[in-house]
């Protein structure tokens, strides 16, 4: 096992992905991180090939699927994208288009989310994070979106910074005030989103074809799921003042830690 133990307090998780049979870096959501402002940190249940993880970023690997200490120090929890959720963990049968499962990641992630969420940590969930933050607090997932043709294709291969489509967002929402403004272009990369929304969830972005984009959670300080990939468009500023957003509540998720601890 490799490692490379963090620093110092205040790091945020980001979750090592699966794709392709192996473990995979989320480079780009930690480059993300680093470019407003935050100190990421991977940690993954899985091996991690040298060549996807940048030099100055600090990684664990090959973790156990139950092991939450590693949010001990942390100040946010990013979950990226990724493959499907096993359906039986929303009480659905498993329809025929839904792959790429993973259980080990999915373990790990519902661990560190349900210690991240009672700490009332800062977390941004992704694409598959944010399907995942919605079954975690009890809501359910469409498991193919084209069952329904007339929706736009949203399943475009690997994320890109290409926009697919548009999305509006919800005035004076979490969301809005995170990105500027209330529309924008967004990428595409899933074929599932969410179905039924969890009650602490509150919906607060849709695409053009009314597909869910966005929810924040009523129920803590800082939670925000959206189901594009902004990690790769943060050469929009928009995109970037996300990320922004997200380190500026892991601060004064930090600040409010010390000063209950003193």
């Amino acid at each position: 096992m490799r490692s490379n133990a963090p620093t110092s307090d205040g790091y945020v998780v980001v979750v090592g992905q699966w794709r392709e049979g192996q473990g995979h870096a989320p480079t780009p959501y930690a480059v993300a991180i680093r470019g407003a402002g935050g100190t990421p940190v991977i940690f993954s249940v899985f091996d991690l090939p040298d060549h996807q993880i940048p030099e100055d970023v600090e990684f664990h690997e090959l973790l156990e699927p139950d092991d939450a200490s590693v949010l001990d120090g942390a100040s946010g929890l990013l979950l990226p994208g990724g493959g499907d959720i096993d359906p039986s963990h929303y009480g659905q049968a498993r329809h025929g288009q839904t792959d790429h499962i993973n259980e080990r990641r999915d373990a790990f992630e519902r661990a560190l989310l349900s210690r991240a969420l009672e700490a009332d940590m800062p977390v941004l969930a992704i694409c598959h994070g944010m399907q995942l933050l919605n079954v975690e607090l009890g809501g359910t997932l469409d498991q193919h979106l084209m069952d329904i043709p007339t929706r736009i294709d949203h399943d475009r291969g690997y994320p890109t910074p290409a926009p697919v489509h548009g999305m509006r967002v919800k005035e004076r929402s979490l969301l809005a005030a995170a990105l500027g403004i209330p529309k924008l272009e967004v990428n595409s990369h899933h074929h599932q989103g969410l179905g039924r929304v969890a009650e602490p969830l509150e919906e607060v972005a849709w695409a053009d074809d009314g597909v869910l984009e966005g929810v924040v959670s009523t129920a803590h300080s800082w939670v925000v799921g959206v189901q594009w990939h902004p990690e790769v468009m943060t050469a929009d500023d928009n995109q970037l003042n996300l990320f922004r957003a997200f380190v500026e509540a892991t601060r004064a998720f930090q600040e409010r830690e010390a000063r209950e601890a003193s």
